[in-house]
């Protein structure tokens, strides 16, 4: 993932060179059931525990050996399966003298096959203190002692005496709590280290996924969600570093829909959001896709390192789909995550009103006299207050002699008054993450001297340098540090650039370039206040940094930040989602996060079918719930795409409260022949995108009882399909409901009757925006 942020980090950086400014930049458990013989029992949570009781009992051992101690006793490892049901949900555990293994994970209502012990349930990764080997230690053997014990409404896996001898004070206990009600299971993994080896990472969960039906789905959260289709029978492989742009949420799930829908949700809840890497590769000979999550430790370094990951490992069976999971991680994330922000009425009152129905975006860089023309004439075309991103206002080069962003260029802040003063928000471009290691020219002015004790560090002591394409005054390339957000140093630097911009400037945003989209470092700089390596420090640096900013930034601001890693959304009033370009992208992330943070911005580029692909990507913002563009003011004015671009803007923004107030829906399922559009949109090189030729949303605010649905067709032919809605669907009741339409954006002056349950044919005729207000 560091790799392939850093090229797309890398393209952008054609702005400072006057070309496109894109830079590719627990739950209470019910019940817990315990028995290789008898059926799930659904009952009251004291009658599961009785027959976890009597079924652990019995099998471990005969009656006439059993003492009244017995049954709080750590049990010998029996040499035959142990089965787990949670609802619908059943796992059966091979027991071996050595170790464990999950043998087969089973829906029991489909008899469907989930999961098989392909991969162990965790591996440990240590090393020996100045060695670069790892050693890596598996659940599945190598273990003298393996027992179990019963807790209420759980279920205890303890491994001992491990018998390498240089393992000797290692010990893991697995604690398994179940939940009928959801068919779930919820894990947490403790290590108890007291041997000479440093832990360095904990593999848990691992998964072999089976394929669940003929046509199944695997969901993963890069950008806002992504589902791919029969990945099970070919090479496929997703990997993803937590939190960041490319990994923005801790869940996954493998499903397959129609008669008879089963799958499987795996998430770590996690509310701290620490580091942490997700793996998927598929098997194809044995149609599987392995699943792990990878978390490194804290004080990976250090011998005697002991971890128990934050939050815990959720098993879900899951009968629907991509939004259906979402709905799951929502639920948890609402209620725990720490980057969970409060919200009202009308949303997010820490966030200004301005911010919450701004509708439309453009970027454009240089001096005020290279870009007020084309941002203004845009204002006057499109009658709407527009954001305007902000690059190159200083006098460095874009991703060079960081951070040294001032003096500005020359009227600079008067510019920005005069934007502001016709509806113009500005919002300039800064980094939050990186000092040039040259940052003079070819010269290190201030980063030995200042700088490079705050900079992360490898485990050679050498800091963390990245590069993006820019040059040196010399021609080498520009070599920037990664430096630390714990350190006061660098706390105080981004401190003194934001309020300088917003205060001194007059901006009424900034834009802090990274926080969201390049995941952590591993930092083991030892001078530093924070555990070495793994952890949630990372998260919790920038949060005293941001919860600093926004104490003592004017009233009416706001700040944003590049991609959609969820752990900052409290700190942020937007979140720039330019890199939702992918291929089979779904709303999981709207879906999850609707209402919480606005989020902007698409990369608008070239190619032959530019114009197409500009009028999907601003399709698919509105559905989204984004606020729409972040494209050249140039670009947009155009008249082949201006026409397009007011009806969504204009759609938008007659519904913007939904996009603040509310949260997104189930997005309505057209039926009928749908034909499909498809475009290059030059993410990166020719990248072909393929979508419905209508494009439908939905968006609710329950507490108002009333819903929209949206549909955008881009293309150039028209298109009829059926709409079946039935009640129970977006908040409504059967009978009579209210609704009020819009075409192209302007809203239909009176309000209908309308029955439910739905079943309409539409038209959508070409290049237009329809809407239904339903209440």
């Amino acid at each position: 993932m560091q790799s392939y942020y850093s090229t797309s980090h890398c393209a952008r950086s054609r702005i400072a060179n006057g070309q496109s400014i894109v830079r590719t930049h627990c739950a209470a458990a019910t019940s817990a059931e315990l028995t290789p013989n008898l059926k799930p029992v659904q009952s009251s949570q004291s009658k599961h525990h009785a027959v976890f009781l009597l079924a652990l009992g019995l099998l471990l051992h005969p009656p006439q050996a059993r003492s009244a101690d017995s049954a709080q006793a750590a049990a010998p490892v029996p040499s035959h399966p142990l089965t787990c049901t949670a609802g619908d949900l059943q796992a059966t555990f091979q027991i071996a003298p050595d170790g464990l293994e999950i043998a087969k994970l089973i829906d029991l209502s489909t008899a469907t096959t989930l999961a098989t012990g392909s991969l162990p349930l965790f591996n440990l990764v240590l090393r020996q203190p100045g060695s670069d080997a790892d050693l890596t230690v598996s659940a599945a053997s190598g273990w003298q002692k393996v027992s179990h014990t019963n807790a209420p409404a759980a279920l205890v896996f303890a491994f001992e005496n491990h018998t390498n001898q240089a393992l000797e004070g290692l010990s893991v206990r697995i604690t398994l709590h179940t939940n009928s009600n959801s068919s779930a299971f919820h894990w947490n993994i403790d290590v108890q280290n007291k041997a000479k080896l440093a832990l360095r990472r904990i593999v848990f969960p691992q998964l072999a996924l089976a394929e669940p039906g003929e046509e199944s789905s695997v969901l993963f959260p890069r950008g806002p969600g992504e589902v791919q289709q029969g990945v099970w029978r070919k090479d496929f492989r997703y990997h993803g570093d937590y939190p960041g742009g490319w990994c923005a949420m801790q869940f996954v799930a493998a499903y397959c829909t129609g008669d008879k829908p089963t799958g499987l949700y795996v998430g770590f809840h996690d509310p701290f959001g620490s580091t942490k890497y997700i793996d998927i590769k598929s098997a194809p000979a044995n149609r599987q896709l392995h699943l792990k999550f990878e978390v490194p430790a804290p004080n990976l370094n250090s011998p005697g390192n002991s971890f128990s990951p934050e939050g815990r490992v959720v098993w879900q069976l899951l009968r629907g789909d991509w939004f259906d999971a979402a709905t799951i991680y929502r639920e948890w994330a609402s209620h725990e995550a720490k980057w969970w922000p409060t919200l009202g009425p009308d949303g997010r009152s820490d966030t200004p009103m301005w911010m919450r129905q701004l509708n439309v975006w453009v970027m454009t860089g240089g001096a005020p006299n290279d870009c007020l023309p084309a941002v203004k004439t845009f204002r006057g075309l499109i009658g709407v207050p527009v954001g305007f991103h902000w690059y190159n206002w200083h006098q460095i080069p874009f991703d060079n002699d960081y951070p040294h962003y001032f003096p500005t260029k020359p009227d600079f802040a008067s510019a920005v008054a005069e934007l502001q003063q016709a509806e113009v928000f500005v919002m300039p471009y800064i980094n939050g993450r990186l000092w040039d290691s040259h940052d003079r020219g070819s010269e290190d002015f201030e980063f030995s001297s200042v700088a490079l004790p705050a900079t992360t560090k490898m485990d050679n002591g050498q800091p963390f340098l990245e590069s993006y394409g820019s040059k040196e005054t010399n021609g080498e390339p520009v070599r920037l540090a990664v430096m630390c957000p714990t350190t006061k140093l660098w706390q105080d630097k981004v401190h003194e650039i934001v309020l300088n911009l917003l205060k001194q400037q007059g901006t009424r945003a900034v834009y802090i370039d990274q926080i969201a989209a390049a995941p952590p470092t591993l930092c083991t700089d030892k001078s530093h206040n924070h555990p070495a390596g793994g952890g949630h420090w990372w998260n919790e640096g920038y949060w005293t940094m941001l919860d600093r900013i926004r104490s003592t930034m004017p009233p009416n601001s706001t700040l944003t930040t590049e991609c959609n890693g969820e752990p900052f959304i409290r700190w942020m009033d937007g979140y720039l989602t330019w890199h939702w370009q992918h291929d089979g992208q779904v709303p999981v992330f709207p879906a999850v996060y609707g209402g919480t943070i606005q989020m902007f911005g698409r990369a608008y580029r070239g190619g032959s079918t530019k114009d197409l692909a500009l009028r999907m990507k601003a399709a698919q913002q509105l559905v989204f719930g984004e606020q729409i563009g972040w494209f050249d003011p140039s670009q947009a004015s155009e008249p082949q795409n201006l026409a397009f671009l007011k009806k969504t803007i204009s759609t938008r923004a007659v519904f913007q409260r939904y996009f603040y107030a509310g949260q997104m829906d189930r997005p309505p399922k057209l039926e009928g022949q749908m034909p499909k559009l498809r475009a290059d949109w030059q993410w990166s090189g020719e990248w072909w995108v393929t979508t419905d030729a209508v494009l439908t949303g939905a968006w609710r605010i329950p507490a108002e009882k009333r819903a929209v649905l949206l549909f955008a067709n881009p293309g150039d032919q028209p298109v009829t399909a059926t709409l079946r809605i039935k009640p129970g669907n977006y908040g409504l009741a059967a009978g009579k409901a209210k609704i009020k339409t819009s075409h192209d954006g302007v809203p239909s002056p009176s309000i209908s009757d309308i029955s439910i349950p739905i079943d309409q044919k539409i038209e959508f005729p070409p290049q237009s925006v329809i809407a239904w207000e339903l209440f």
